[in-house]
């Protein structure tokens, strides 16, 4: 065994033989359905930090590129393999002190839910979600910060997401469940990106941005 994964000091660390002490990324997540402007948001986030000079990574969810190459996603089959994807993005943002995406490998489960909804569901599916499940909950603590955002700038259709404005609310709507569900801890971010923007400044302790 080569390395291994504890926590010190409520701050998690990578001890490699080879390479001694790595302090892991604060990794942070903004979350909420389409088009709520999170993508926008983290554009900003990435932009002011890097402005700073700090050593930040970010990328936007795996999903859309699959939705873009391979057309809706109709199987639970395939928030498995949204998963995969996104874990590998992800993973490879460790090499940053901050590493923000605007979704999380926990996702994959609540659209996977939300997409069987209270059909009668077939072993596979239910062993399938319930792989999900697992991995979600194993997930959840690798963020640092959880973000929320709310859906406060209407809907437009970017010609990717087959989603209209009602089912985006619903979506919105089970991710927030499952948080609270979960008792997850997360923070709801509201009013334009700049206003989000600086609330998550103020919370992962970087107030000198707002200046």
């Amino acid at each position: 065994m080569t390395q291994f994964e504890f926590l010190c000091y409520n701050r998690t660390y990578l001890f490699d033989l080879c390479g001694g002490f790595k302090q892991m990324p604060v990794r942070i997540a903004i979350l909420g359905g389409p088009r709520c402007g999170k993508t926008t948001l983290i554009q900003q986030v990435y932009v002011d930090l890097k402005v700073k000079g700090l050593n930040v990574g970010a990328l936007t969810e795996y999903s859309t590129e699959y939705l873009k190459e391979k057309g809706m996603i109709e199987t639970i089959s395939e928030q498995y393999g949204i998963y995969l994807g996104q874990k590998m993005l992800e993973d490879s943002l460790e090499e940053f002190d901050y590493a923000i995406t605007d979704y999380a490998t926990f996702i994959p489960y609540v659209y996977g839910r939300f997409m069987l909804g209270d059909k009668k569901r077939t072993i596979k599916e239910i062993e399938i979600l319930k792989d999900l499940y697992g991995l979600a909950l194993r997930d959840v603590d690798k963020y640092d910060h959880i973000f929320f955002v709310p859906r406060e700038f209407g809907y437009k259709k970017d010609g990717v997401r087959w989603q209209d404005e009602t089912l985006a609310k619903s979506i919105d709507e089970a991710i927030k469940l499952f948080l609270d569900s979960e008792n997850i801890p997360y923070t709801i971010i509201s009013g334009s990106t700049k206003e989000r923007a600086e609330q998550i400044y103020e919370i992962i302790d970087l107030k000198e941005i707002e200046e």
